[in-house]
């Protein structure tokens, strides 16, 4: 069996290999613009929230920052107030804020892994950036599409979190409290840093498979949906060309899935330090969630959507292609060195 599994495995990357060499076009111009999403999208939107958040639980700041919001919701929201704020945090940062924090939760506390296991699947959400600017403007032409979506989503992760809240017990005991040790902005900085850069490459990497499949089914006659690709990686919604008012809860469901890629992005950075199976199995359920709440509000609102919207391909800076691949190198260079020199050190 397992000679036959790693024979499969030779055949199927002998045939990658091949179809990457035939469409090494059209792999580098995904390549390319997989990095400018990163640098025009993913960085903007995410960096410095990604910094902020993780200053604040790692610093202890979240107890003065919540503590108003957690004392009116706590009834509600069965949390402790570490819990509560990646919570909020999460439906603020964007999608793998949530696991990035509760990954940081478990390494000052290993007692949080159980709740980490059972709490994971609420901890993701569309960011509003992206919500509004780029699905809202750039597939609508309308912020009130974007806040719909963004609504929609973070309803979904309220009624989930209290769900989850009721059928498991996710307060961890006063005498296994996380004991605060205060990091400094410097370390957020670097941690954010290489959280992003990981996410980043896992996005190119994926799109670069999607590529090899597309060229692959294009030589069988067949052509891969756009849907489809933003299924397996969400940044792909952005580039379907017509879309119409129709389709606002189907996109609101996409958004609260968040695509494969980010599923791949969130298992890269809880690193096993816990299980994913909840937080696979409600993803489901929230893009359901999402698709149902979107119907509701866009049918007990008064809010306008365009009837019909071509796609506006905003993009928050303009980079050439040259210039983006030079930072992304750039940065993957100088965390290479700096590995590099610390591999150095302790040899």
């Amino acid at each position: 069996m397992n000679s036959a599994v790693k024979i499969l495995k030779i055949i199927s990357i002998i045939i990658f290999a091949l179809i990457s060499a035939i469409c090494s076009e059209k792999i580098s111009e995904s390549i390319v613009t997989s990095i400018n999403i990163c640098i025009n999208v993913i960085i903007p939107s995410m960096f410095i929230f990604m910094v902020i958040s993780t200053y604040i639980l790692s610093s202890g700041l979240y107890k003065v920052i919540f503590s108003p919001f957690y004392y009116i919701l706590k009834k509600i929201l069965r949390l402790d107030n570490e819990l509560f704020s990646v919570f909020l945090l999460s439906l603020i940062g964007g999608y793998p804020i949530g696991i990035k924090l509760l990954s940081e939760l478990i390494s000052q506390n290993k007692n949080y892994s159980a709740i980490a296991e059972k709490s994971s699947g609420f901890l993701y959400c569309i960011s509003p950036s992206f919500a509004i600017t780029m699905l809202g403007l750039g597939l609508y032409r309308s912020v009130e599409a974007g806040m719909i979506i963004y609504l929609s989503n973070v309803i979904s992760c309220f009624l989930t979190a209290i769900i989850c809240s009721r059928v498991f017990d996710l307060k961890l005991a006063d005498n296994n409290m996380i004991t605060t040790s205060y990091s400094g902005i410097t370390d957020a900085v670097n941690s954010s840093s290489k959280t992003l850069l990981k996410i980043c490459s896992i996005i190119v990497f994926f799109n670069s498979i999607i590529t090899v499949f597309e060229c692959l089914l294009n030589y069988s006659g067949f052509e891969l949906p756009e849907t489809i690709k933003s299924i397996l990686e969400i940044s792909n919604i952005l580039r379907i060309k017509e879309i119409s008012v129709s389709s606002l809860p189907l996109v609101s469901a996409l958004a609260s899935f968040g695509g494969i890629c980010v599923l791949i992005q969130c298992l890269a950075l809880v690193k096993g330090r816990y299980s994913l199976k909840y937080f696979f199995l409600l993803r489901f359920f929230n893009a359901v969630l999402s698709f149902l709440i979107t119907h509701v509000i866009m049918n007990t609102t008064k809010i306008s959507v365009p009837a019909f919207a071509a796609n506006n391909k905003i993009s928050v800076f303009n980079f050439s292609h040259q210039s983006s691949a030079c930072i992304f190198l750039l940065i993957m260079f100088i965390i290479f060195m700096q590995k590099s020199e610390k591999n150095f050190k302790k040899g």
